[in-house]
């Protein structure tokens, strides 16, 4: 049977061995610590920037909602100014309707379906000048167009807010680090104190 020779270390030795480990532990959780606090502020960023866009865009998106809306109007006034066929006149109105509806369930293929057809109609009534009633019903698209897309970058930018939120929540282990940096800190002092 082979023992093993038990050695005793010296004060001094004990002391430098423990003020090493201290170190060394500060050293590495810093390292971490520093990485985790600047991906926390660079995330902390991209929320703040996410937000602000998400509110400019849905101030953007009111906008053109009442832009859509707005020409929706000015349609049916200009329509009502035409002489047309009760019946053409009557399906025109119901195409503006559809076409500056709130509805949000319509895909952009849909509504630009609707548009064209409504284009078509009015094209194909019998009447005077359409060119008034024509641009009405461009720029009610128009404005659609630019809220549908700006309603799916919204939708985005929530999700992707949501997820960085998400990751914010998660991020534990910088607040535990910041405990042990300080923890090893005041031991480290101690132990410089005793030699």
């Amino acid at each position: 049977m082979q023992t093993e020779e038990i050695r005793i270390f010296e004060r001094n030795e004990l002391i430098s061995a423990v003020v090493e480990k201290h170190e060394r532990l500060i050293a590495e959780y810093q390292a971490e610590y520093d990485a985790l606090t600047t991906t926390s502020t660079t995330l902390d960023t991209e929320i703040e920037d996410l937000k602000k866009r998400i509110e400019e865009n849905e101030e953007k998106t009111g906008v053109f909602d009442e832009k859509k809306h707005h020409s929706g109007h000015e349609a049916v006034e200009e329509l009502k100014k035409m002489e047309l066929k009760q019946i053409d006149a009557e399906k025109i109105k119901a195409g503006i309707s559809a076409l500056t509806s709130s509805k949000i369930s319509d895909s952009a293929e849909e509504r630009k379906a609707v548009y064209e057809t409504l284009r078509s109609d009015i094209n194909n009534a019998e009447g005077g000048d359409k060119s008034v009633l024509l641009s009405k019903i461009e720029a009610a698209y128009q404005a659609y167009t630019e809220e549908h897309t700006l309603k799916e970058a919204l939708d985005a930018d929530k999700a992707l807010l949501a997820q960085k939120q998400g990751e914010v929540s998660e991020d534990k282990r910088a607040g535990w680090l910041a405990v042990r940096i300080g923890s090893h800190k005041e031991s480290l002092e101690y132990w410089k104190g005793m030699k």
